[in-house]
């Protein structure tokens, strides 16, 4: 009679054991799923975001963006038309 309780109970004791250590691993998994979708979602936002701003600087709304853009592509049309250096 005691064998057979304590045999019930060891089972008992076995299957909450693995319950805990699935648990144990799935808050492994869980943690970093939550990590990267954290970071997809930050990165996301910035590139919706850039994408929003390029679109409104092309069409002109935002006159600030504007002028740094002119400034920009002169750079880049300078630096394009210029001629390599020379090795000496």
């Amino acid at each position: 009679m005691i064998e057979q309780d304590l045999k019930e109970q060891l089972e008992k004791i076995n299957k909450n054991v693995e319950v805990v250590a699935g648990r144990i691993g799935g808050s492994w998994k869980a943690f970093w799923h939550g990590l990267l979708r954290g970071f997809g979602s930050i990165l996301g936002v910035a590139i919706a975001i850039a994408l929003i701003g390029w679109v409104l600087n092309t069409l002109g709304y935002i006159p600030a963006l504007q002028s740094q853009a002119d400034e920009w592509k002169e750079i880049i049309d300078r630096a394009q038309n210029s001629t390599p250096l020379k090795n000496k």
